[in-house]
């Protein structure tokens, strides 16, 4: 009967849970709404994307078509721009005379053979301000005579003409889609203007003007929308609508955000043109209608398949409890009765498991003086990242650090006679635990005592502030402390104490200088309170040589600066040997640190002792067997010199090789046009500013001028061939132009590439 019962509970508490998450399950299928308006929102955003990534490829693909026949027609410019003898038509000047007129037609039969190369651009003319002339492939005539007979634009007069396009400055620009030509017969053309000589800003002396059927570009863009249904708006750099095909609406209402229209646009960086597609909303929004058949679809299925899938699910989900019961009644045995559910039994087992937590965390309490204990010794020693030190975890350890300023006082057991000598380690602990009990029942500051050793015990100070009337209390409140100790033990108690530094971190400082204090116990009598302030500006006792100190002398010595290694020498040697009543064996002592940071450095600049000093040499024994402190300070700021020399010549050694190495890159690369400092220093992965200065001082001169000798010696060796023009030169040797390269020539050689040339022909 027992067993019935226990099995009818079980199957009572599954029944509850797997009803509940039955329940749950099917509470989503009663919101089928939610679903659809996802899937439908899902729907739109698809069918927009789509569309746009469609407009995009369409239009990158238009931004390509046109951008190559563009740049075919750049080409052409640059042909005609850069010819030999348009510097000296442009400068013809009034009525021309025979050999003008015969250069003239010479320039119209060149003018000819590179139009016929380039089928994109439907007609062209040369204008020469000077002479008034305008030139085409085929005509020679004035500017009055060839605009009011052959190109007038509608809506533009002849002045108009000539100041606007002829007269204007410009650099690659395109003018709108304008109907051009005879009174009788015009067609809508695009105008691409060059002002001559190419570059000039402010006055030019004549212009080049290429014309461009329309129809041309449509028949291109119109492959195109004619699959979208779409508009194609061609404009340039300023915003200005150069062109248009198609049927949509005005590029101002497109621009305005029209509802019936979705855009995208293309950016040619060659150009600068921006190509704009508008597509009608009504071409791809009729798909939405069988998106959503197919959603209502997907929502029958959804909800026909729903309740199957809720019990599987519902099964599914049950079974990680079950395992879960599973796993805890291995270690406890369930009583069924006692329970409302599998969730009740899990809750009464979590509920335990804190329980024991909690025995555990008692048990760690009980063990937090020995933890906080470590942890303040590691402090003193420098073994804590103060940065990581959390709030939580001096919490814990029921430590508090409320101030700004840290300091350490040792208080040292000491003076016991022969007896106490004896003393077992018991009593020693019992000392040193009374002595921090002693200094715990008079807080006049924020403190924490550690024990460090047999008869040592440290106390760590947080105090507010860092100033003589605040260190004057301490002094007086550590007194204090040291005549309660001594009275109690009838012993002698000496207590050091170290200067105020700001900050946890600076506790190992605070630490090492209470330690210096300390020993400086062996030159005192009746003095129980010794203090690092006073000890480090006492002469003939202590040598200062502080971390900072050190750790600029090494940063001298790693970068080869002799002369801050010798101030740096000479400041110690000064402010601890220069005075009176110094003895002899603390100026051994400094030397011999020093000797110590000097062998330090030789170890991580990876240099050998041998190989720097003379064999045999052992500086401790000159330093024991020198005369004088003068003699001391001599050898070992020779001794640094010479490291320092060392150094200087390594870097010198690795400075050579990177200016070698890119005197070869620049040899290997000068025919590279995007050549230049920055990109040197990129290949060689250091900064232009050092790369520049290594150049400078190791050859003698820029990185640039030296990357113009070398062009120049390139270019004048392919000055031997007659078939090759300045311009083919300036850009085989890494000039964009001739201009560029024409300049460069002529400061550095004194005459023009083409005088150059024409003397090394003669010879």
């Amino acid at each position: 009967m027992a067993g019935s019962a226990m099995m009818r509970d079980r199957r009572f508490m599954r029944r509850r849970v797997f009803m509940t998450l039955l329940l749950s399950y099917l509470l989503i299928l009663l919101f089928p709404g939610l679903v659809f308006a996802a899937v439908y929102n899902r729907i739109e955003s698809v069918m927009v994307d789509n569309a746009n990534k469609l407009n995009q490829a369409l239009i990158q693909q238009a931004q390509q078509i046109v951008d190559s026949k563009l740049e075919e027609m750049y080409q052409l410019s640059r042909n005609i721009t850069s010819h030999p003898d348009m510097k000296a038509l442009l400068s013809v000047d009034g009525i021309t005379n025979g050999k003008e007129n015969y250069a003239f037609y010479n320039f119209m039969e060149e003018i000819q053979r590179y139009k016929n190369n380039n089928s994109f651009v439907r007609e062209l003319y040369i204008y020469f301000r000077n002479s008034d002339i305008v030139l085409t492939p085929g005509l020679k005539t004035n500017a009055q005579l060839f605009y009011s007979s052959l190109y007038a634009y509608n809506g533009m007069t002849y002045e108009q003409w000539k100041d606007q396009i002829l007269n204007a400055p410009h650099y690659n620009s395109f003018l709108p889609v304008e109907p051009i030509g005879r009174p009788d017969d015009k067609t809508e053309m695009l105008t691409y203007v060059h002002s001559l000589p190419s570059g000039e800003r402010r006055a030019p002396e004549g212009a080049l003007v290429m014309l461009i059927d329309k129809r041309q570009i449509h028949t291109w863009l119109e492959e195109i929308t004619r699959s979208n249904q779409g508009t194609i708006y061609i404009k340039n750099a300023e915003g200005q609508v150069l062109l248009h095909t198609g049927s949509g609406e005005s590029l101002m209402t497109m621009q305005e955000g029209s509802p019936s229209t979705i855009s995208v646009s293309a950016h040619s960086a060659r150009s600068g043109w921006e190509y704009v597609s508008a597509v009608p909303d009504e071409v791809f929004w009729g798909k939405v209608g069988t998106v959503k058949s197919w959603a209502l679809s997907v929502l029958f299925i959804y909800l026909v398949g729903g309740i199957g899938a809720c019990a599987f699910l519902t099964y599914r989900a049950y079974q990680p409890v079950r395992d879960i019961i599973r796993l805890i009644s291995e270690k406890k045995q369930p009583n069924p009765s006692a329970y409302g559910n599998e969730y009740e039994f899990i809750k009464t087992a979590v509920k335990d498991a804190f329980v024991q937590k909690d025995a555990i965390n008692d048990r760690l309490k009980e063990q937090k003086p020995v933890i906080r204990s470590h942890f303040l010794q590691r402090l003193l020693k420098g073994h804590v990242d103060a940065q990581a030190v959390s709030d939580q975890s001096l919490e814990f350890m029921e430590i508090e650090f409320r101030h700004a300023y840290f300091g350490v006082a040792l208080i040292k057991l000491c003076g016991m006679g022969a007896e106490e000598q004896e003393k077992t380690e018991r009593v020693w602990a019992i000392m040193r635990f009374l002595t921090g009990k002693l200094v715990e029942d008079h807080p006049l500051y924020c403190f924490h005592c550690v024990e460090l050793d047999k008869d040592l015990v440290a106390v760590i100070l947080n105090v507010s502030e860092k100033d003589h009337q605040h260190k004057a209390s301490l002094y007086e409140w550590l007194g204090k402390i040291q005549e309660l100790i001594s009275g109690q033990f009838e012993t002698g108690v000496i207590v050091a104490l170290s200067d105020l530094h700001s900050g946890m971190e600076q506790v190992p400082v605070c630490m090492d200088e209470s330690m210096k204090a300390l020993d400086y116990s062996i030159f005192t009598e009746n003095r129980s309170v010794l203090v690092y302030d006073d000890m480090k500006h006492r002469s003939g006792l202590v040598y200062d040589f502080p971390v900072d100190t050190e750790v600029q002398i090494i940063h001298a010595v790693k970068n080869g600066e002799t002369e801050k290694v010798e101030q740096l020498i000479g400041n110690l040697y000064r402010s601890n040997l220069e005075m009176e009543h110094k003895e002899p064996e603390l100026a051994r002592l400094l030397f011999a640190n020093l000797l110590s940071t000097l062998l330090k450095l030789l170890n991580a600049l990876n240099l050998k002792y041998e190989d720097l000093f003379e064999p045999g040499l052992k500086p401790l024994e000159v330093i024991n067997k020198a005369d004088s402190v003068e003699d001391m300070y001599a050898f070992v700021s020779s001794l640094f010199q010479q490291v320092c020399e060392q150094v200087r010549k390594k870097r010198i050694n690795n400075a050579s090789a990177v200016v070698d190495k890119a005197k070869a890159y620049l040899e290997q690369n000068a025919d590279d046009a995007m050549l230049s400092l920055a990109a040197v220093a990129e290949h060689f992965q250091i900064t232009p500013q050092y790369l520049s200065g290594l150049f400078k001082k190791s050859s003698g001169m820029n990185m640039s001028d030296y990357l113009a000798q070398i062009r120049i010696r390139k270019a004048k060796e392919l000055m031997s061939d007659p078939d090759i023009t300045i311009s083919q030169i300036a850009r085989l040797v890494g000039y964009n132009n001739d201009v560029g390269f024409i300049r460069v020539f002529k400061k550095h050689e004194g005459i023009t590439p083409g005088k150059y040339k024409t003397l090394v022909e003669n010879k």
